[in-house]
């Protein structure tokens, strides 16, 4: 059984790794640890360091640099899960390039932090899985009572639970790329949501930032989440749908151009008419008289 923390928190084992020392000392000195439930058993500057006390003790988190000298943070993540299947990875790097957030996708990361780090983005990435970590415990307990005949099932719970998920998919969620019939992937439900809240807040001038905040992602991963998921960029996503919406509201209301362009969250006219004539190769004049 997991040892508690304070408050009878269960005390998830982690491991920290960078070979900056400001941002190691950082990470162990403004993250309140044990008020999460978290307990640090290592904070060491190397991969190899870090490797030998994946060998010799669990780690339930592993929070690393992705680049360091001789090992780096993703060939430390490989055989991180190799010596543990379950364990749940945070990279903080100073590198925004997608293709190293697109390795750390394909190595099932919990997020991707960017340097310099905010303490509190650091926090809320951990603060949240360790809720799914306690989610997960408990469904694992609850299975046996649920079903004494049948095995334990492996739980492999999605990033989020809200009660959206059961909702059947909108059209807009319809509207996303089309997937090769399989089975859907680890982070379907949680782009479902995304999407879904982005439709409630098109009235807004909403940014990719304040919905990472709202998911407790960093924007710079989620954003390579969204993309992976749906093929487009967050950006291209929101547009379509605030142009789309501006069109029907051309078409169908007498609104004047000002107001609809507020409605879909654009303050400033000039940029909503040059967006909208990038989506739709006229103004929103010419859209109108045309229709």
């Amino acid at each position: 059984m997991l040892p508690a923390g304070k408050g009878g928190h269960i005390m998830y084992k982690v491991l920290i790794v960078d070979d900056e020392e400001l941002d190691l000392k950082g990470m162990q000195t403004f993250i309140p640890w044990d008020s999460m439930g978290l307990e640090i058993v290592g904070a060491v500057h190397s991969g190899f360091d870090a490797y030998e006390i994946l060998a010799r003790e669990p780690v339930d988190i592993l929070v690393t640099d992705v680049h360091m000298p001789s090992m780096s943070g993703l060939e430390l993540a490989e055989k991180a899960l190799e010596l543990h299947e379950r364990i749940r990875i945070i990279f903080v790097s100073g590198y925004q390039d997608f293709h190293y957030v697109k390795q750390a996708l394909s190595l099932r990361a919990w997020d991707y932090v960017l340097k310099p780090m905010d303490d509190a983005e650091l926090e809320q990435a951990l603060r949240k899985l360790a809720d799914q970590l306690d989610r997960e415990k408990a469904a694992l307990e609850a299975a046996p009572v649920q079903s004494s005949s049948a095995q334990t099932p492996s739980v492999q719970m999605p990033p989020t639970e809200t009660p959206s998920a059961q909702k059947p998919p909108t059209d807009q969620e319809q509207s996303l790329p089309a997937a090769a019939p399989s089975k859907p992937s680890k982070n379907a439900r949680l782009i479902a949501e995304v999407v879904q809240y982005v439709e409630s807040r098109l009235h807004e001038n909403i940014t990719l930032k304040e919905v990472a905040d709202a998911f407790a992602f960093s924007p710079n991963y989620l954003g390579a989440l969204f993309k992976e998921e749906t093929g487009i960029n967050f950006s291209e996503h929101l547009i379509d749908r605030k142009m789309k919406i501006a069109g029907e509201m051309l078409r169908g209301t007498r609104l004047r151009i000002y107001e609809i362009a507020d409605r879909v969250g654009y303050k400033y006219m000039p940029y909503f008419s040059r967006q909208f004539k990038e989506t739709f190769g006229v103004t929103p004049n010419e859209y109108r008289r045309r229709e």
